[in-house]
């Protein structure tokens, strides 16, 4: 019986399911509703949070579960709640209902019960504490890996991103070189350029000194020079 009660919670998937089982639903972490909330429970004050419902559910279920044979606490209990909210006449109708099925049934059998279900709801709701702590444990590795692999990612992309302004930076200084420097180039050139058109000038006028003086000693010989 207990064991259908973890398996509200917890599923086990390497166990057989017994014929109990099969007729009751179990519900791992996060739960999932089953049979309608009781009209007592919709007295709660978290009766309206929807995720207080679905867990309210799932205790219901879990009490069904480990209900014990014959009439007990839990049966007394089931009595008492479905009138509503309970008042001292809804005992005493209950316990004279109780003792009319069964003998034995006193103060103290129920009062004894009543621990033993009470026990059962805060074993599993410790078993529920620490299945969903595992959970957020285990969402808050993941987040620290996402975070930690992610700001690896960024802190690499930023190094990358300085040495690309840093590339951008020395070439944009490269090509306000270069175009300085082609603003240059006649500048610079010219006084050489310069010095060998003089030279080609002078070469020229040279040439043709050269050859007026030539064709005037030629005309004077043939003028001049008789054979």
């Amino acid at each position: 019986m207990i064991k259908n009660w973890k398996n509200l919670f917890v599923k086990d998937e390497n166990a057989e399911p017994s014929a109990k089982e099969n007729k009751t639903e179990s519900y791992s972490f996060p739960i999932t509703p089953g049979q309608p909330v009781s009209a007592e429970r919709q007295n709660d004050p978290g009766f309206h949070d929807p995720v207080v419902t679905e867990v309210l559910q799932v205790y219901e279920n879990g009490l069904d579960s480990i209900n014990m044979p014959g009439y007990d606490f839990y049966e007394f209990y089931k009595t008492v709640t479905s009138a509503g909210v309970p008042v001292e006449q809804t005992y005493s109708m209950a316990f004279q209902m109780a003792k009319s099925l069964d003998k034995t049934i006193s103060q103290g059998k129920l009062l004894t019960d009543a621990e033993f279900y009470i026990s059962k709801i805060n074993e599993v709701h410790s078993q529920y504490v620490s299945q969903g702590q595992q959970k957020l444990n285990s969402i808050e590795e993941q987040k620290k890996n996402e975070k930690n692999s992610l700001q690896k990612e960024i802190d690499q992309s930023g190094i990358r991103l300085t040495q690309l302004r840093a590339e951008l930076q020395q070439l944009e200084n490269t090509l306000s070189q270069k175009r300085s420097a082609l603003l240059k180039v006649d500048e610079t050139h010219y006084p050489l350029e310069k010095s060998i058109r003089e030279k080609l000038n002078a070469n020229d006028m040279a040439r043709k000194t050269s050859i007026d003086k030539l064709n005037m000693i030629k005309d004077g010989i043939q003028k001049f020079v008789k054979s």
